[in-house]
């Protein structure tokens, strides 16, 4: 007979980490279960969310924390390194993407909350504090979690270089799309909208940015720092870019909705050119 393999101990820090990032999603959670089910925690207006395109919204951000969840328990566990890693990488590549940006943009939306109402929605202040602070709360431990699942499943990548190639035509379109996505932030965060927007526009424009330079040099020393910077950068084009597509069609304002959906495509060819350069990761000698 063949003995059993133990699992490997999991530590204390990593299960730490994966509870904290849990218990981050449970006020937002709280809140969406309450309006999904006729509940006006939070509303001023109870009846903003008695539409079937509200009901559809609430259920689609609360599913997104569900996965938030799973991916958790998944990066602290054994069976996740069993998950393909597509079905890994996706949805938190977008997560990145989606959480990155608020976790930067913090200390803005902080200020413009103690001004005034974050939007004209009928949603009590407080509301906004629970989610954009349980928002930035799973960005750094969720996004920790990932670090160190990442480390342990795909360890060449941190010590790896890159041989000498190109980018690619994927490459380039995406940075072509990420120049044009930063010019579109950079002009809408000296508009109208309200602190916390047009500071969330200037990290968007930054990370975009900073993935151009990373994807430029990708060939250039060290592969996962230029990695990182385009996995955040570009996930934070798609991720927001996408959610900025959804709520431009949704509440009927489709005015900035080109220059998002250059970004969104941008963002997705410039992850793919980065990770097409993975065959050419070599060990460090």
């Amino acid at each position: 007979m063949t003995a059993a393999v133990a699992a490997p101990k999991i530590s204390s820090a990593r299960l730490i980490v994966c509870y904290a990032a849990i218990l981050g999603t449970l006020p937002y959670l709280t809140l969406k279960a309450s309006w999904v089910t006729g509940g006006d925690l939070g509303l001023r207006d109870p009846s903003f969310v008695d539409s079937e395109l509200m009901l559809f919204a609430n259920l689609l951000t609360g599913g997104m924390d569900v996965v938030a969840v799973v991916l958790a328990l998944a990066f602290t566990y054994s069976w996740g390194r069993r998950i393909p890693a597509p079905l890994v990488l996706f949805p938190i590549w977008i997560g990145t993407g989606l959480l990155a940006p608020i976790v930067l943009n913090l200390p803005v939306i902080v200020a413009d909350l103690a001004k005034q109402q974050l939007t004209e929605m009928p949603l009590e202040n407080w509301v906004w504090a629970v989610v954009y602070g349980g928002f930035a709360w799973q960005g750094i431990l969720l996004l920790t979690a990932f670090v160190l699942y990442a480390r342990d499943r795909w360890w060449f990548v941190v010590t790896g270089t890159v041989r000498p190639g190109t980018i690619g035509w994927a490459g380039g379109l995406g940075i072509v799309a990420a120049l044009v996505s930063a010019i579109g932030h950079v002009s809408w965060a000296f508009g109208p909208g309200g602190l916390s927007a047009r500071g969330q526009d200037v990290v968007i424009a930054v990370l975009g940015l900073l993935a151009v330079i990373a994807l430029a040099t990708v060939s250039r020393g060290r592969f996962w720092p230029r990695l990182v910077l385009v996995w955040t950068g570009a996930g934070a084009m798609a991720g927001s870019g996408a959610w900025g597509l959804f709520s431009a069609f949704t509440m009927g304002s489709a005015a900035h909705a080109p220059v998002l959906a250059v970004q969104v495509i941008g963002g997705v060819l410039m992850m793919t050119s980065v990770l097409r350069r993975l065959p050419a990761v070599e060990q460090a000698a």
